[in-house]
C-alpha cells in the first residue's frame, strides 16, 4: 500500500534527516580541533567586540548554563576566548574573543558561509526563501527566538 505514515510524522523524520545530514557535512568542515558547539560560541562572540556574559550566551545558543561554562573553559584553554571581570558584579564575567580567536573566526566564518551555501545549493533561491519562511513560522509557533 501507499505510505501510511501520517504527514506530521513524515515531516518530522525529514526535518531530522536533513538536520543530521547538514550537521555531518558542517562538522567535517570546521577548523581543526573545534567542535560545532565551540564554533557556535565563537560565532556568537564574533558578532560583538564587547563579548557576552555566560547568561547571554546561554540564551543565544539555547543551551544550559553548565554547557556554556564547559565550552568557554575549553575555548579559554585553547587561547580563543578570555573571561573579563564585570565591574560591580564579582559573580559575572564578560567573555570575549582573544586576538587569536578573532583571527580564527575572520578566516572561518566566510568559509562556513560558503560551505553552507554549497550544501543548500541543491535548492533554488525561491525554494530557500519559501523554506526560510516556513521554518520561521514553525519557530514562532513553537515559541522560539
Amino acid at each position: 500500500p501507499a505510505d501510511e505514515t501520517p504527514l506530521h510524522l513524515s515531516v518530522w523524520v525529514r526535518l531530522l534527516r536533513a538536520h543530521g545530514l547538514v550537521l555531518r557535512a558542517v562538522r567535517r568542515r570546521l577548523p581543526r580541533g573545534l567542535t560545532l558547539p565551540q564554533f557556535d560560541v565563537l560565532a556568537q562572540l564574533h558578532r560583538g567586540p564587547d563579548g557576552m556574559t555566560s547568561g547571554e550566551l546561554t540564551r543565544a545558543l539555547l543551551v544550559t548554563a553548565g554547557n556554556v561554562t564547559g565550552l568557554v573553559g575549553r575555548l579559554a584553554r585553547l587561547g580563543l576566548v578570555e573571561r573579563l571581570p564585570v565591574p560591580g558584579d564579582r559573580r559575572t564575567a564578560r567573555i570575549r574573543l582573544t586576538a587569536r580567536g578573532r583571527r580564527l573566526m575572520q578566516r572561518a566564518l566566510p568559509r562556513h558561509g560558503r560551505d553552507v551555501g554549497a550544501l543548500l545549493s541543491a535548492l533554488p533561491a525561491r525554494d530557500l526563501v519559501q523554506l526560510r519562511g516556513l521554518l520561521g513560522r514553525l519557530n514562532d509557533a513553537l515559541g522560539g527566538p
